[in-house]
């Protein structure tokens, strides 16, 4: 009688949450917007002076807003006039960022918070619809609450970091593969295919990682239409040429500027090894105390020289390093499958679950912050599983849709803090998570 009594308020809980969030995607976008914007400001007007965090941008950033002030000053795609171009940093994000750059430096960072907030605004309205559509109004609440109630959505706001923007085409992009894919197909290919290209390109220029996300998608949208309809062949032809025609420029960019055939941006290498290193069982000598991880790397790479006279923002200033590191790593691949598949399942725990894997780790250290990433997580990961169980028909395209964002991350380095590789994938982990909590509570009746 108790359990069914607490059963009884926990579902009038969620009714009256129901009623509180808006019920249009255009509220909903207006709330997340909001809400998003609130709490950047308790971060950067409390917390921030009360802690010490945050007070400007650190050197720990990725360069994103150097390279937009840069381009702002007629500088070129450099971090710093007079710097070497830049190879290692993809120009959608600081493209993003020219608005922010334009105002003087000590207000560039409200500028970031107001534009980022707006991407939330529409991450969380997707959230509602894509939950809507494959589930039901309580799945889609409770969803857009778990997105909200996360931390680290509003921590990434404030920085001049791509996983906001990221996760915003992704999930863009998402949207129309699930559409494609559930046989939701639009009757005109040529407009369709324009948009998911158009999409594809604006992912892959965010980040490297993404491209070969989009030239999977439109090879299964290829063999779809192939065999089921033929009709909408054209549809992924148009797709592929969009998305050749919005990289090339860039791509022809960083062959003339590096003589490389670069489609989107390098990094690979030194990001495999700043991997390796991180782990005790990959490298004979990996990552020491006191060392840094690209420091370590380029010790196991035999890379002359330090991280300060190497690398500049994370990267490799000479594309002769770039090219050697890929070697490198093409080599420890050959070399080593066996570690290469054991470091990437080991890097897809710590992905999400960062304090269960400090046995492994070279520099053995767990952080409050990888605490509560690893419970949050946790709390997730439990519902979704029973949302999974229950409904696996409707859940299919989310775990693709988490599984081909994440899988190619497994290689390189998993351990940068703040959720910022996780974040692509939380919208669906929070879509997943809420129609099991619907299921725990004995909402069977609301899914289709």
């Amino acid at each position: 009688m108790l359990t069914l009594l607490k059963e009884s308020k926990v579902l009038d809980m969620i009714k009256n949450l129901a009623r509180i969030i808006p019920q249009k995607d255009s509220r909903v976008f207006w709330l997340s917007f909001f809400l998003c914007l609130f709490f950047c400001g308790l971060i950067l007007f409390v917390v921030s002076p009360i802690t010490g965090l945050s007070k400007n941008f650190g050197a720990d950033n990725d360069g994103y807003i150097q390279l937009a002030r840069s381009i702002v000053k007629g500088d070129g795609y450099v971090f710093e006039q007079g710097g070497p171009k830049v190879f290692h940093r993809p120009p959608l994000y600081p493209v993003f960022l020219l608005p922010a750059a334009i105002f003087p430096e000590n207000l560039q960072r409200y500028i970031i918070v107001i534009l980022q907030s707006v991407l939330v605004g529409f991450v969380g309205m997707f959230i509602f619809k894509m939950a809507k559509k494959l589930y039901n109004q309580n799945v889609a609440v409770i969803a857009l609450v778990l997105f909200l109630v996360n931390p680290w959505v509003y921590w990434n706001a404030k920085n001049p970091m791509t996983p906001i923007l990221q996760m915003f085409l992704y999930l863009i992009f998402s949207y129309l593969a699930m559409i494609e894919l559930s046989g939701q197909t639009d009757s005109r290919p040529l407009r369709q295919g324009l948009i998911i290209g158009v999409a594809g390109a604006a992912l892959s220029l965010t980040h490297a990682a993404m491209l070969p996300v989009v030239l999977m998608f439109i090879a299964v949208l290829f063999v779809i239409s192939f065999f089921k309809h033929r009709k909408n062949l054209l549809k992924p032809f148009i797709a592929v040429i969009t998305l050749i025609c919005f990289i090339a420029p860039w791509t022809y960019r960083n062959w003339t500027a590096f003589g490389e055939f670069l489609p989107v941006s390098g990094g690979g290498g030194l990001a495999y090894f700043n991997g390796n290193v991180h782990w005790d069982f990959v490298e004979d000598q990996p990552q020491k105390r006191g060392e840094s991880y690209i420091d370590a790397s380029l010790r196991v790479m035999g890379i002359d020289g330090t991280e300060k006279t190497v690398t500049h923002w994370k990267g490799f200033r000479k594309i002769e390093d770039e090219n050697l590191a890929n070697e490198k790593m093409t080599e420890h691949i050959k070399n080593h499958p066996e570690l290469f598949i054991k470091k990437a399942v080991f890097n897809a725990v710590e992905y999400y679950f960062p304090v269960f894997t400090k046995h492994f780790l070279a520099v053995k250290s767990v952080t409050v912050e990888q605490w509560a990433l690893s419970i949050f997580h946790l709390f997730l990961w439990i519902l979704t599983v029973i949302g999974v169980l229950y409904y696996w028909r409707s859940s299919i395209l989310l775990l693709a849709g988490i599984f081909f964002y994440s899988i190619w991350y497994f290689p390189f380095a998993t351990f940068i803090g703040h959720s910022l590789y996780t974040m692509g994938t939380i919208p669906f982990l929070c879509i997943l998570a809420a129609s099991g909590l619907v299921c725990f509570f004995k909402e069977k009746q609301y899914a289709h």
